[in-house]
C-alpha cells in the first residue's frame, strides 16, 4: 500500500470578474457593421446614439416611440364585444349548455 502514489487535488482557478461594460454614446460605422446589437442596445438604454463615419459625418440613431393602446380604443373594443353578445342573445343563442359541453368534449376526444 505504500507503493501507491496519490495525486494532489487540483487547484481551483480564480474566477476573474469582468467590469460592467461602459455604454458609449458614439460609435463608428465599423462598430455598426460588426456589432449592430451593441449599438442598438446602447440606443435603447441612452435614448439615442451617434454613428460617425470616416469623413466625420455623424448620424443619430434613436428608437421609435412605441405606440400605446389608448383607453378609448379598449373601451370601444369592449363595447363592440358587448354588442355582439347582445345580437347573439337576440337571435336565440344561449351559449353552450351542460349537454352541449359534453357533446363538444366527446367530439374532441374522438368519440
Amino acid at each position: 500500500m505504500t507503493d501507491m502514489k496519490t495525486k494532489p487535488a487540483p487547484k481551483k482557478k480564480a474566477v476573474k470578474r469582468r467590469a460592467a461594460p461602459v455604454v458609449r454614446d458614439t460609435f463608428t460605422v465599423r462598430d455598426l457593421n460588426r456589432q449592430p446589437q451593441v449599438v442598438l442596445t446602447a440606443a435603447r438604454k441612452l435614448g439615442q446614439v451617434h454613428v460617425q463615419g470616416r469623413s466625420g459625418e455623424r448620424f443619430l440613431i434613436q428608437p421609435e416611440a412605441e405606440e400605446k393602446v389608448e383607453p378609448s380604443r379598449r373601451e370601444d373594443f369592449r363595447a363592440r364585444i358587448k354588442m355582439l353578445h347582445a345580437q347573439m342573445r337576440a337571435s336565440g343563442s344561449s351559449g353552450f349548455t351542460a349537454e352541449g359541453w359534453e357533446t363538444f368534449s366527446k367530439m374532441i376526444a374522438g368519440e
